[in-house]
């Protein structure tokens, strides 16, 4: 399986990209488009099926664009994207031997503390796998039971705005949050714990609403948080009121940041958006820094191994750890612990890793 969740045929010197299939299996499909050297096709029939394969459970599978491994065992879906994240490594990151932890997993359905719906001509949902159609969704298998019952609520009324953002009680504001309900403190204990004994000061880039910042401080870790969003602020000080908080740009407050940390020994932690470090970040962090450490939290496995391969002349990978925060979906987490190269790795275990 490819990134992005289709199988993947070679056929005549051609790669070719087939949603809704499974490894192993033998498929008949309808070429879709063909370009010099890949080309898409649709499925058309399971001639022979994986033994991974299961029933997809929604009824709206294969023509809402939300899902893309409902017909697959979970299990299958979590081995195919740690594969996924090693071949990003291998490949873009030219990381020869990457060293990826058991992954870090929970529910596969009823985890979403917050859904964005889409409104139009009578119709409320989610765009369809065209990226066109709007397909119209009573109930969304991936929700919450509560967001469930404030979507059917919502649809009683009228609707005058194209798009609808439905969040659960404990999503407040119009700030980022962890999606996934039920791995939030699993995370969240995760990423913290990761954070060695006898740090004395973090640099903490894209801090959100402080989720990772609070517990840290609570340890009596003096972090300087960077954050751009304004929607973020209420809810950072509420969470973390003992950090300091930089509304800014990461790239352009960096080097203040750093300045703010004093004397003792420091450490890094990173959670950038989907796209990752911008090439002015990756700049500021591709050399000898301050810091014991750098943890980068990614929510796509590409982009990270982009940002590691500029990283790698100062920043060793130690560990990567797949975190599955939206199953049923192409996307995966993964968190690395980055060393100054030259130190040489401590294997020691992540509290809650594999759960």
């Amino acid at each position: 399986m490819a990134y992005g969740g289709d199988g993947v045929a070679r056929h005549d010197g051609h790669v070719i990209f087939v949603p809704f299939t499974a490894p192993g299996e033998k498929v008949r499909v309808v070429l879709t488009e063909k370009h010099k050297t890949f080309a898409r096709a649709r499925l058309v029939e399971v001639v022979q099926p994986s033994p991974d394969r299961v029933a997809p459970p929604c009824p709206l599978f294969q023509s809402c664009g939300g899902c893309v491994t409902q017909h697959l065992a979970y299990p299958a879906e979590v081995r195919a994207k740690v594969a996924q994240i090693e071949s990003a490594l291998r490949r873009i990151g030219k990381i020869e031997n990457p060293v990826l932890r058991p992954a870090l997993t929970g529910t596969d359905y009823g985890y979403r503390n917050r859904i964005t719906v889409h409104n139009r001509a009578g119709r409320m949902g989610f765009l369809g796998v065209d990226g066109h159609t709007l397909i119209d969704v009573a109930r969304c298998l991936l929700a919450a039971d509560d967001v469930n019952v404030k979507l059917a609520h919502l649809r009683t009324r009228p609707r005058p705005r194209p798009h609808y953002s439905i969040r659960a009680d404990e999503v407040r504001g119009e700030a980022f949050y962890q999606s996934n309900r039920p791995l939030g403190e699993a995370l969240q204990k995760l990423v913290t714990a990761a954070v060695p004994d006898g740090i004395s000061s973090l640099l903490e880039g894209y801090a959100g609403t402080g989720f990772f910042t609070g517990p840290l401080a609570a340890r009596g870790i003096r972090v300087v948080a960077i954050e751009l969003s304004a929607a973020a602020v209420p809810a950072f000080q509420r969470e973390a009121p003992q950090a300091e908080l930089m509304q800014a740009r990461f790239e352009d407050a960096f080097e203040e940041g750093v300045a703010k940390l004093g004397e003792g020994t420091s450490f890094c932690l990173i959670n950038p958006p989907r796209g990752g470090l911008s090439p002015d970040a990756r700049r500021l962090l591709a050399r000898p820094l301050p810091f014991q450490g750098i943890l980068y939290l990614s929510c796509d496995p590409p982009a990270l191994a982009r940002d590691l391969k500029t990283l790698a002349p100062h920043w060793t990978p130690e560990w990567f750890q797949p975190i599955d925060l939206f199953p049923r979906t192409a996307h995966v987490e993964c968190l690395t612990l980055l060393q100054p190269s030259g130190l040489s790795p401590s294997h020691s275990p992540i509290p809650g890793a594999g759960d």
